[in-house]
């Protein structure tokens, strides 16, 4: 079943109390708390080393980010350009790759991104945990463009694979009120687990309260609405089962 219940806006406008309001706004945001001292200092490493080029700098940033990050295993490589928002709820096991110019988003500072070891991370990704979390298994791909949203909860079994422009959405806006904005409705939140061995093709789409199935395949460009269950081939829009593998 789902669960309604409000998720904390985006920095949008400029709230109501100016400009300060607006910049201890924007370091909540990025550090998950309300602490220059926490801004400067994370601040101040990302900036020395994120632009950093060659597999040199990735080893590096792959060290040095121990000191920001939750945890950082051994051997990861981290390339340019990757961002990281509350990064103290960002945990990394061992080899764990991160291409270039991915925003890594815990979200809050309740919330978590776990990604275990040998995970490998195609460049301009997004994972955001939201209000809930992200926990990626050993040894499983997310190829380049991916968008993984863990409001609802987001849990992808070992060895798995994403394929490009791969989109995983837990949360759905609520909008039976017409009197009132959407965008004001509320949320409604169901989590998505993926089991070991799956393939899920290129820009598939996977909605919230989901579940596929151990060693499920699922075609390319689908939107998986429903659950899937192990061993199974589905594609289509909504994705149906077609056969068993």
């Amino acid at each position: 079943m789902t669960e309604e219940r409000v998720e904390m806006p985006d920095l949008g406008a400029i709230p109501k109390g100016g400009l300060k309001a607006n910049f201890w706004n924007y370091i909540q945001r990025v550090t998950g708390q309300r602490s220059l001292k926490k801004y400067i200092w994370q601040g101040f490493i990302f900036t020395l080393l994120s632009g950093l080029p060659t597999i040199a700098g990735a080893v590096i940033r792959g060290k040095a980010y121990k000191t920001v990050l939750g945890d950082v295993g051994s051997s990861c490589l981290i390339e340019e350009g990757v961002r990281f928002y509350v990064p103290q709820k960002i945990f990394l096991g061992d080899r764990v790759f991160i291409g270039r110019n991915t925003y890594v988003d815990a979200n809050h500072i309740e919330s978590e991104i776990r990604l275990e070891d040998d995970v490998y991370i195609g460049r301009y990704c997004m994972l955001r945990a939201g209000v809930g979390s992200i926990h990626i298994g050993p040894k499983v791909t997310i190829g380049s463009f991916c968008f993984l949203r863990g409001s609802g909860g987001l849990k992808i079994g070992e060895n798995s694979m994403l394929s490009q422009g791969v989109q995983i959405i837990t949360a759905n806006h609520v909008f039976r009120d017409r009197s009132m904005p959407i965008k004001f409705q509320g949320t409604r939140y169901g989590k998505v687990n993926i089991g070991e061995d799956v393939w899920v093709g290129t820009s598939t789409i996977i909605l919230a309260d989901v579940s596929i199935g151990n060693g499920s395949v699922i075609g390319a460009g689908s939107i998986v609405t429903k659950d899937i269950p192990k061993y199974s081939l589905a594609l289509g829009a909504p994705a149906r089962v077609m056969s068993k593998r």
